[in-house]
């Protein structure tokens, strides 16, 4: 688990990334994806296709929903990217669509990409890989993007905003000792009963927010967990990625909880808090103020 000092570090090269000013865009541009590619753009691509939820919703972000063409299945958001044609999933990709959409760059996370890449090479079609881990992952992607895409000045724009609710944040809550941090358990299913753990960015928002995460020692960013081991170690709070308090608030061996006793017991909406795009940063000022409600 991160002390107080670490995560103050973290704040600080969130901080810096980003700071140099942004070029006008130029074209032809080579970028390094985040497999180790070096892929050539020759002009500023018109036709994106996005092979994963969270990549569609980040060329929004940037302004470039009028070059979607073509997305991947639950791209849910923002709403009008549920208008574009779906192309496929995580394991499938129709590449007959995909030629018929002729893009001028395929962009998807990284692991996504793998599935696919040995065909897409075959075809001929340009494909950008990204796979942030991380919120400062996240905006060396977006930065990426936007060079890719010649969206450069959005992307800066985008980072910068994402910085600054992270600022604000960090402000409040970034000296509370540790000791004085609630402990949090987030449950994101109930059967079985899986949480996050070291890794993923729900244990990294827990950290920024001023919270210990109970399952920082999993072994893994998303396990299976112990129900005796949540009532052992008696969270202050408990995150639901599902609407289903009263079940929770019902159970029978977690009655004596502290986060079920003073009912702190609260739902989120799940894909803010685990799609890597700039409503990480969203989901950080929400959760903030969940485990602080006195301080906001």
């Amino acid at each position: 688990m991160k002390s107080g000092l670490e995560v103050s570090a973290l704040f600080v090269c969130l901080m810096v990334l980003g700071t140099a000013l942004v070029q006008a865009a130029e074209f032809p541009v080579i970028v390094i994806d985040d497999l180790g590619r070096e892929i050539l753009i020759d002009k500023q691509p018109q036709r994106l296709i996005s092979l994963a939820p969270s990549v569609t919703e980040n060329l929004y972000a940037l302004g470039l929903g009028d070059k979607v063409v073509g997305v991947s299945d639950y791209s849910n958001y923002p709403p009008e990217a549920m208008e574009k044609p779906i192309i496929g999933d995580a394991l499938h990709l129709n590449y007959e669509q995909v030629l018929m959409l002729d893009p001028d760059l395929i962009i998807g996370d990284a692991q996504v990409v793998r599935t696919f890449i040995s065909k897409l090479d075959e075809l001929g079609l340009p494909v950008l890989a990204i796979s942030p881990s991380n919120v400062n992952e996240l905006m060396e992607a977006l930065l990426l993007l936007g060079e890719a895409t010649g969206a450069q000045e959005r992307a800066q724009e985008v980072v910068a905003e994402m910085k600054d609710k992270i600022s604000y944040v960090q402000g409040i809550v970034g000296e509370i000792p540790e000791e004085d941090r609630p402990l949090v358990f987030v449950e994101i299913w109930n059967e079985p009963l899986m949480t996050c753990g070291p890794g993923s960015f729900m244990q990294e928002l827990i950290e920024l927010a001023g919270g210990r995460n109970l399952a920082a020692d999993a072994p893994a960013p998303w396990v299976e967990y112990s129900s005796e081991l949540v009532v052992e170690r008696n969270p202050d709070i408990i995150i639901l990625t599902w609407p289903y308090e009263d079940e929770v608030l019902a159970r029978s061996a977690w009655q004596s909880i502290k986060a079920v006793q003073q009912r702190r017991v609260i739902a989120v909406d799940s894909e803010p808090f685990v799609r890597t795009t700039p409503r990480l940063a969203d989901a950080l000022l929400e959760l903030a103020k969940i485990l602080h409600p006195e301080l906001f």
